[in-house]
């Protein structure tokens, strides 16, 4: 122990791997060492497998700060081995995301944050050589010669991470970082605590999953042949849209900047509302991707998913979560089930919190009427005498469909020429439409355009909660347009999750803008007492005086659903039958 203990400042690291070669099946998880390297005192330390004297170690340095890249992954370990997690911390992930972020800047793995900053550390393929042994237990726990080499790397990583620290640490506000760290303890306990699924069905599914994709692929054939060879043809696909009078957008390619006619998944979802067979073909495209690379970590032991959350991945802030089953195609959202049958699955989110946030921030008094009524996108159509007082989604399917296209379309900064296609019809129909929401909402425009111009002013964009980009010279205005409101969404998001966790309310995974929560039936009162004060104080402290309205949907029916991919879904489930 440091002679200066209460004021030491430990750089960690942790290395892990799965047994029996489960890679990824939190059941199989296996520690191998945990490293810690004290900045003042130099002090050295590697806690290997399971030894008490790691629990000893952070008994006698509560009040020190503990320093980690992504440091979920080290408050994950410690959770795993049933130690407390420390109480201070300093993540330079967070860090270093907020310092260099940028679009097309995002990547923020601790070599390349040692590289930025000019710093020691690693080659990167030696670095995943070694990793990959790890993780795989491919070494002898018993040899020195191999413990030495992941010593040295381990303690290689404390170094990097105490030295980014040190390049880190002033600019950033630590009242700021003492949320995030919040934030990430949070994340922590959700990440291992994983989504309970259907693991019978989920096997079948893996099982049959090549005949699945043939039959589901000639399913949509025998509507419109659009699939050959289980992929989709682009040709044949903007052949029907054209024979069906639908007019496809044109986009320049990022890569290459040739305009072209693509046929992506966010076209297909820009798209997909305009005839049902877009919506099958985009779903079905996406199941045929999804099932030819398993892509989602189930543990069969546990029947329980688990998923990295990436956190501040985007840009904005948002999170930008890998191998997540609300990423994969919506039917696979039906193998969600309680946690046991005394158990009820809970989804909660923000109702159009997008349109709330432009309204708070623009300080639109018109658009936070129109957002506080009951349906925001129906009442913007009645407000623009589109529809008469009274009508709902209902009545008046195609109003309200223009004018929500039109709604959200405007925070991204979308045009006549991007929201034609979508709608089907005409740029100038379309411009009419955009032309009614300036009409209407004069001050979110005037803020709009202040706070672009701003941005490039100034040469970086902030939310009041801290988090902040760089805006480079030539960058796309919609990018800076369309921030703001994301952004803040993500510092809801991020308070929200807090909120919840004070409580000890079992989340299970944020979804953008919701939540998916689990509880015993007998605790539903509880729980959603306990959603209304962490949803109300999380929006009170973004936007003060400004009430966002959420909803929440208890499913009682024995598994998730989701009426966008139970068409799907009941396609598998009817192939399944045949194939038993």
């Amino acid at each position: 122990m440091s002679s200066n203990a209460q004021q030491e400042i430990w750089g960690i690291d942790t290395e892990w791997g799965y047994s029996d070669g489960r890679i990824g099946q939190e059941s199989a998880f296996e520690p191998v060492v945990l490293c810690a390297v004290g900045l003042h005192s130099g002090e050295r330390h590697s806690f290997w497998r399971r030894t008490r004297r790691l629990r000893e170690f952070f008994a006698e340095h509560t009040s020190d700060l503990f320093v980690a890249h992504y440091s979920t992954a080290e408050m994950e370990y410690l959770l795993r081995r049933r130690i407390p997690v420390p109480t201070h911390w300093f993540d330079t992930y967070s860090a270093f995301r907020r310092m260099s972020n940028r679009p097309n800047s995002l990547d923020a793995g601790l070599s390349f944050a040692l590289h930025q900053q000019r710093l020691p550390r690693w080659a990167p393929a030696e670095k995943k050589e070694l990793r990959d042994r790890i993780v795989s237990l491919k070494f002898d726990f018993d040899s020195p010669a191999d413990r030495e080499q992941i010593t040295d790397y381990c303690f290689s990583d404390c170094d990097g991470t105490l030295a980014l620290y040190q390049r880190l640490r002033d600019p950033i506000d630590p009242q700021l970082m003492a949320v995030w760290v919040e934030y990430l303890k949070a994340v922590a306990r959700m990440e291992l605590r994983g989504i309970p699924v259907d693991w019978e069905t989920y096997s079948k599914i893996d099982r049959s999953r090549h005949s699945i994709r043939e039959e589901l692929a000639a399913g949509v054939n025998s509507i419109h042949p659009v699939f050959v060879d289980a992929a989709l043809s682009r040709k044949a696909l903007i052949g029907w849209a054209k024979s069906n009078g639908i007019v496809w957008p044109v986009r320049s390619d990022p890569r290459t900047g040739k305009r072209l006619q693509s046929i992506d998944d966010d076209t297909l979802k820009s798209l997909e509302t305009l005839r049902p067979f877009i919506a099958q073909v985009r779903q079905v495209n996406k199941t045929l991707k999804h099932l030819s690379k398993r892509s989602l970590a189930i543990d069969s032991q546990t029947s329980r998913h688990h998923f990295s959350t990436s956190l501040f991945r985007s840009v904005t802030g948002r999170n930008q979560p890998r191998g997540f089953i609300f990423s994969a195609p919506k039917w696979m959202r039906f193998l969600i089930v309680p946690e046991s049958p005394d158990h009820v699955l809970v989804y909660v989110d923000y109702v159009a919190q997008e349109i709330g946030i432009a309204a708070a921030l623009s300080g639109d008094r018109a658009l936070a009427e129109t957002y506080s009524a009951t349906d925001c996108h129906m009442e913007f159509a009645i407000r623009a005498d589109a529809a008469p007082s009274g009508a709902t989604k209902h009545s008046h399917p195609t109003e309200r469909k223009a004018y929500k296209t039109v709604n959200l379309g405007v925070l991204y900064g979308q045009t006549a020429f991007g929201i034609a296609p979508q709608l089907g019809i005409s740029q100038a129909a379309a411009q009419s439409l955009l032309d009614e929401h300036h009409r209407l909402f004069p001050d979110f425009w005037r803020w709009t355009e202040r706070t672009v111009q701003a941005a490039f002013d100034r040469g970086h964009i902030a939310t009041p909660c801290g988090w902040r980009s760089r805006v480079p010279y030539g960058s796309n205005p919609r990018t800076w347009q369309n921030f703001p409101i994301q952004s803040t969404g993500g510092d809801i998001m991020r308070l929200t999750v807090i909120y919840l966790d004070r409580q000890n309310v079992r989340l299970l995974a944020p979804i953008h803008d919701g939540f998916l929560l689990s509880c015993r039936k007998e605790q539903l009162p509880d729980l959603n007492a306990a959603i209304d004060y962490a949803f109300s104080t999380a929006v009170d402290q973004v936007l003060p005086g400004f009430t966002l309205r959420w909803e929440t949907t208890v499913f009682d029916q024995g598994r998730f659903e989701d009426e966008d991919g139970r068409p799907v879904w009941n396609d598998v489930n009817k192939l399944l039958e045949t194939y038993t």
